[in-house]
């Protein structure tokens, strides 16, 4: 039985270090194909099967502190509009200025650049 749990916690161990290391390979990658495609002043990078759209949008990066946000929320009307905070509708309305969003809310989120990539079948 130890023998059987050796194994296990050592496979998942060993996977989750290759999958931190993939992911680090991804995200080197799309920051290196963000830079090509602005560099080219392009929104589609070609592969051989591929196609790789990429494109910035507005991503609005809220306060570590969730607690204070979500009473902030509450004290300015807006927690039933966005009831359990939907981050994603919030974000939203954030982005096209929104006249219920006041400006102490506004004061303490960012809005970034990001980016959207997403790889497209040629069809081939």
């Amino acid at each position: 039985m130890e023998d059987i749990n050796k194994k296990l916690v050592d496979e998942y161990d060993r996977l989750d270090k290759i999958k931190k290391e993939i992911e680090d390979k991804i995200a080197n990658i799309k920051s290196e194909m963000i830079i090509l495609a602005k560099m080219k002043n392009t929104k589609a990078l070609f592969g051989t099967h591929k196609i790789c759209s990429i494109k910035e949008y507005d991503k609005v990066v809220y306060p570590e502190d969730k607690n204070f946000f979500s009473k902030l929320i509450k004290k300015n009307g807006l927690y039933d509009v966005f009831s359990q905070i939907n981050y994603s509708r919030l974000g939203s309305a954030i982005i096209r200025k929104d006249i219920s969003i006041n400006k102490e809310i506004l004061d303490i989120i960012k809005i970034t650049k990001d980016y959207r990539i997403t790889l497209i079948d040629k069809g081939l």
